[in-house]
């Protein structure tokens, strides 16, 4: 509607003077067809056809600067008159003298010359009230405003229809299908064919179907990680059971006269003792809970070596060097730091043995910086593989982390990572490339 309101200032302009333009041409064909028809009667035929037509009071030819009445006659009252020549008019015409004309009184006579047709004539003056052009006009107003109000509806019902079907159609089934995934997230409603297009309506429909996929998938997880919960909680009180009555054993053991059978059974019982804590943690990290770390000024270096002992004992070719020095103290629980360094070293044991490595090491080294211990762990291994570092601390995705052969959950180190971090510290991959393997453990130091 706008761009016609434009369009109307010039086109109502070249309406106003096609307008005189068309009354001067018929006021030069009637001269001339005047000048050949010496029938009087014919000739006043003629002119009252003409000034019904054209609306015209007067039509006066000028010849060797006299002028000459050919029609009409001159109004008696008139609140003035307003001279147009036609002869020395512009190209384009005046964009305001419509306007001037639309709103006039009307009472105006409009003095129109122009050029004559008929030789030996000079011009020809048109007298026509001012009236006859604001009604005519009018009239061209009124007609092109229902046009453009015909068109402009026209146009916003295909702009409307468009947008419909590009933009508020899709809106709207992307705002149903997020009301219903909201209500039933594991419910999946009839499918719909993935989105081609190419520009944000057609990205968003994309991610928020990937989304409902990935979120679907972590809710089948969810499920079979509670049930695997449910599992544990059954069999945890026999597997206490179990373990309760080798606590037993192993403690008469440690009773024995004999100081090698003696110290076995001292390092049994302490075996037994975190399967049992082992078995509760298992059981809290099913239910999604956390145990509380016993915080305790630690030398890390005895509990480092200790969890060493344990696996080079299931590893025979593993050789091991412990270069922490025996009063770094760390604030820590020293069974779940066991767990920490158990988890690790029996990761790279069995990665170096199942690439059946020539020389099979493992390096403990550690720093202080400000306030924290950096405890670096290093192996001769193969390195990881691309897919394990991706995701290499996440529960049940982090498996078979150092060697397709070795047979893991991927519990190991997601464990170890969050004990790490209930301690005030925190486990990380330094690097990994086919010269081995290097975790940073951090500890907060002893004050």
């Amino acid at each position: 509607m706008l761009a016609e309101m434009l369009l109307f200032v010039p086109s109502v302009a070249l309406h106003r003077q096609d307008w005189l333009s068309e009354r001067t041409q018929q006021a030069g064909l009637l001269a001339q067809a005047l000048t050949g028809v010496p029938d009087y009667e014919a000739s006043e035929i003629l002119l009252e056809q003409f000034m019904q037509d054209t609306d015209v009071l007067l039509m006066a030819a000028k010849r060797d600067g006299m002028t000459e009445l050919v029609l009409g006659a001159a109004p008696q009252t008139a609140d003035g008159m307003i001279t147009l020549d036609l002869r020395t008019s512009k190209r384009v015409p005046s964009m305001l003298a419509p306007f001037r004309d639309l709103f006039s009184g009307g009472n105006e006579i409009l003095r129109v010359i122009s050029t004559s047709p008929v030789q030996g004539q000079d011009a020809l003056e048109l007298l026509i009230p001012r009236e006859k052009l604001r009604l005519a006009l009018r009239d061209y107003f009124k007609n092109i405003f229902w046009l453009s109000f015909m068109i402009a509806m026209i146009t916003g019902g295909l702009i409307f229809w468009a947008m419909s079907a590009m933009i508020i159609r899709p809106v709207q089934q992307l705002a149903e299908d997020m009301t219903a995934f909201r209500e039933n997230p594991e419910r999946s409603r009839a499918i719909r064919s993935r989105s081609k297009r190419k520009d944000e309506i057609g990205q968003l429909q994309r991610e928020f179907t990937d989304v409902k996929q990935s979120l679907r998938a972590a809710f089948r997880q969810r499920e079979r990680l509670a049930g695997l919960g449910l599992a544990v909680a059954k069999i945890n009180h026999d597997l206490r059971n179990v373990l309760t009555s080798a606590l037993l054993i192993s403690d008469r053991l440690s009773m024995n006269s004999e100081p090698k059978m003696s110290e076995m059974g001292e390092r049994l019982t302490r075996t037994v003792e975190r399967g049992i804590s082992l078995t509760n943690d298992v059981l809290s990290y099913s239910k999604a809970e956390t145990a509380d770390p016993q915080i305790q000024d630690t030398r890390i270096a005895f509990v480092i070596g200790e969890a060493a002992a344990d696996v080079i004992e299931q590893f025979p070719g593993t050789q091991f060097r412990n270069t922490v020095h025996t009063d770094l103290m760390v604030r820590s629980d020293p069974d779940h730091a066991y767990r920490i360094f158990h988890n690790l070293f029996r990761n790279a044991s069995q990665a170096m043995i199942a690439a059946k490595s020539s020389h099979c090491l493992l390096h403990v080294s550690a720093d202080s910086r400000e306030s924290i211990a950096e405890i670096r762990v290093s192996d001769t291994g193969p390195g990881l593989p691309k897919r394990a570092r991706e995701n290499l601390f996440r529960a049940f995705s982090g498996g078979q982390a150092h060697s397709a052969d070795t047979k893991s959950t991927g519990l190991g180190l997601s464990i170890s990572k969050e004990l790490a971090k209930a301690q005030g510290g925190d486990l990380c991959l330094m690097s990994s490339d086919e010269t081995g393997t290097r975790f940073l453990v951090t500890l907060p130091l002893s004050d």
